[in-house]
């Protein structure tokens, strides 16, 4: 969807308030999305401590998380509707001093509700600063530079992980917890100013249509209850139906009601029709994106609560797991730099990224036990892949999320990927370190983490390619087979041979991927050699004035589509001409100069009376191409024919091209002599000599061949030459089409690769349509 002239105006206000460009704004921008990822971490790490230090009890702290999940989307949702109605900019001015007082709030709590006032009103103030960040990013940012930016941004959320991961075990050593809670007050105040120089007023304001409002209004706090619900749900039993249920349900409502609205039936029909398939467009794009930030969320989660459960049991300790989860950050970091510098797409990015991380979690179980620093390692380099993984389809996705935000009701769209986000982390229950070490969660902790393997795998097959996610688990899956088969159970039970199969299966999916990238890169280079040969060499129509024309066209490579033969018909002012010829050489300069003569021919053919002037203009623009390109053996030869209609006869000028081939009615063949001129190009050098056309007779039953040289000299295992007469004399019918198929069908079986391009066309005089 183009933007609006709002949104141009927006950008240039933008770019000349920050006076240096976008770099003011993209670091504002930054800072505010860092917000969104480093308030979650802490709140989860200082839970513990907080509830210890004012008295909140187990059941106090599962109502906390619920809470903040709740507080979440009811913010981001309050925020995409306020910012369609007052803008973008307001929203983040508003959220800004919200944040602080949720954190001076929650930073000097004394009671459990004091807590739990400051934890929701931050929450929601944050995801308000999100949002209106979202929603602001196309307008702040041209949409050719988005992918870098989002891109960087992801690297920089990425570092903003990692701070908080440090600043936890910081705090953790000090036992201070409000320490930790008052930094993202902090940065919202430090934020405010900027905010204010950096963001723009859009005007008119982006109101969503009546519809979308309405779904709006009604399925955002529906969404808000089933987080909630999806939060507090008893996930002790991680293979729960109920609650992928739940899960589903609440992404497909999202984007259900985040997507924009649908048209009226006062609508006309075609405008219907155009206004129907647009919103399938964006419903799918915000579908991919609620999918990607679900699965991301999700991962993210559950790989916490997988590593604090593994170390755990290997004799680590929640410093070790929070280590091993910073690799996480490392690869999210990495991930981010390589889509903004790559330009990866989203297939490839998700049947890569997801499946490999899918393949790392399934690595998990074989940390070494015994050795908790050991194990940490290992951890950390899983965790490095996962997040790798898990992040290289965020890129690409939420850039074209971010690209085709409708013009109507941006802010209600731009809340969808955030809130997939907080659903898919909620999904996984934040439960409190005392309880994920206890045995009875222990036992469940691989439920866990073969459910992440499966909604990576999903989310690899629903948003990239399906070939590479069934290769990867094929390829495992038949390795756990043949070593079952071979000798006994057991052994394929061992840590060992697990990491074995996953490492086959990874083999595997990486050579379906590459084979995938090469078919695609293929398949880009043949559609653009069609592209580039129906621009130059163009169809020939099956009948131009009284003319019936057959033409062919094969080049010598068969990928490339084009190559050093030309031809071309033209109905003009002066009657229909035809072109064939043959350009020297082969490769790139053939293909630059048949466009050159093709070019001239179909601009000096409407403008030329004579063919004999015709041929010199030829010649000249030949000449003058060979001049700027310094080579003096350039030429072309060429046949051309000019048929005026109601004459039984045309006129040829031959260039030095092979002469014509003429089919009688009774399926004699004869060569037509015409007396051969110096090719194009080279007429410079006998200037006294002035061409005159030969008159040929054409009897409406007479067909003329016109061939290149790449039929008439391709050789066969014994080095003949292919009979082009003796092939004409056996032909069925005499109708040009089927003379071409003819002619081809013999070249088939006499040779298997002509080894030069091949230009035919046949044509004859049909004065009455009728006759076919």
């Amino acid at each position: 969807m183009r933007p609006t002239r709002a949104g141009e105006d927006a950008r240039g206000a933008a770019g000349g308030r920050d006076g240096g460009g976008a770099g003011p704004a993209w670091a504002v921008l930054v800072t505010g999305f860092t917000l969104g990822v480093l308030a979650p971490t802490l709140h989860n790490a200082t839970l513990p401590r907080a509830a210890a230090d004012i008295g909140i009890d187990v059941r106090g702290q599962d109502l906390a998380q619920v809470l903040v999940v709740c507080a979440s989307l009811a913010g981001l949702f309050w925020a995409g509707r306020a910012a369609d109605v007052h803008g973008a900019r307001r929203v983040v001015l508003w959220s800004l001093p919200g944040t602080c007082l949720g954190g001076l709030l929650l930073v000097t709590a004394v009671s459990p509700v004091l807590y739990g006032v400051g934890l929701a009103v931050e929450s929601a103030a944050i995801m308000g600063v999100v949002a209106g960040y979202v929603a602001s990013a196309p307008v702040l940012h041209p949409t050719g530079r988005l992918s870098r930016v989002v891109g960087v941004s992801f690297t920089a959320l990425a570092l903003a992980l990692a701070a908080g991961v440090a600043l936890v075990l910081a705090v953790d050593g000090a036992g201070n917890w409000r320490m930790a809670e008052g930094l993202p007050p902090l940065l919202a105040a430090g934020l405010f100013l900027p905010a204010v120089r950096t963001m723009v007023d859009e005007r008119p304001p982006t109101r969503p249509p009546p519809r979308a409002s309405t779904a709006f209004a009604v399925g955002g706090p529906v969404v808000v209850l089933l987080g909630g619900l999806l939060q507090a749900a008893p996930l002790r039993s991680w293979l729960d139906a109920g609650v992928v249920t739940l899960l589903a349900g609440t992404l497909a409502l999202l984007v259900h009601c985040c997507s924009p609205g649908r048209v009226g039936l006062r609508d006309r029909p075609r405008q219907r029709r155009q206004e129907r398939r647009a919103s399938a467009e964006s419903r799918s794009r915000v579908g991919a994106a609620v999918l990607a930030g679900g699965v991301w969320g999700f991962a993210q989660s559950a790989l916490a609560t997988v590593l604090l459960v593994l170390l755990t049991d290997r004799g680590g300790a929640q410093g070790e797991a929070l280590v091993a989860w910073a690799g996480f950050g490392a690869g999210f970091a990495v991930a981010g730099l390589y889509a903004a510098r790559s330009g990866i797409g989203v297939r490839p990015a998700a049947a890569l990224g997801l499946t490999l991380a899918a393949v790392g979690v399934a690595v998990l179980p074989v940390l070494p036990h015994g050795h908790s620093t050991a194990a940490t390692v290992c951890a950390a380099l899983l965790s490095v892949l996962v997040g790798f993984g898990v992040i290289l389809p965020q890129v690409p996705v939420v850039t074209r999320y971010l690209v085709e935000l409708p013009t109507s009701g941006r802010g209600v769209t731009a809340t969808a990927y955030p809130a997939s986000v907080v659903l898919g982390g909620a999904a996984v229950t934040g439960i409190p370190y005392e309880a994920v070490i206890a045995p009875a969660t222990r036992d469940g902790i691989l439920e866990l983490l073969w459910i992440t393997v499966v909604v990576l795998a999903l989310g690899a097959v629903l948003l990239g390619r399906s070939a590479v996610a069934i290769a990867v688990a094929g390829g495992a899956v038949a390795q756990y087979v043949l070593v079952t088969v071979v000798s006994e159970e057991r052994y394929a039970q061992r840590p060992l041979s697990l990491a074995a199969f996953a490492g086959t299966g990874v083999i595997v999916g990486l050579a379906v991927w590459t084979r995938g990238r090469q078919s695609e890169r293929l398949a880009r280079a043949l559609a653009a050699a069609t592209a580039l040969q129906q621009a130059v060499l163009r169809p020939l129509p099956d009948r131009t004035g009284e003319l019936e024309t057959a033409g062919l066209y094969r080049p010598a490579t068969a990928d490339t589509g084009i190559g050093g033969d030309f031809y071309d018909v033209a109905r003009t002012p002066f009657g229909t001409r035809v072109l064939i010829g043959d350009v020297r050489g082969k490769g790139l300069p053939a293909v630059q100069t048949v466009a050159d003569i093709l070019g001239c021919f179909r601009s000096q053919a409407h403008e030329t009376e004579g063919l004999t002037e015709l041929a010199a203009r030829l010649d000249r623009h030949l000449a003058r191409a060979a001049l700027s390109r310094q080579d003096g053996e350039l030429f072309a030869t060429a046949l051309l024919l000019e048929h005026r209609d109601g004459s039984d006869h045309l006129h040829a000028l031959n260039c030095g091209h092979l002469p014509p081939l003429a089919v009688g009615p009774d399926h004699d063949v004869r060569e037509v002599p015409l007396p051969a001129l110096l090719p194009l190009g080279f007429g410079g050098l006998d200037p006294h000599t002035v061409p005159s056309p030969v008159r040929l007779d054409l009897a409406d039953d007479t067909v003329l061949i016109l061939h290149t040289d790449g039929l008439s000299e391709a050789r066969n295992a014994a080095g003949a030459f292919y009979p082009v007469i003796p092939r004409l004399l056996t032909a069925p019918t005499s109708r040009p089409r089927d003379l071409i198929a003819h002619l081809m069908t013999g070249l088939a079986h006499w040779t298997h690769d002509t080894g030069d391009d091949i230009a035919l066309i046949a044509l004859t005089r049909r004065t009455d349509p009728r006759r076919q």
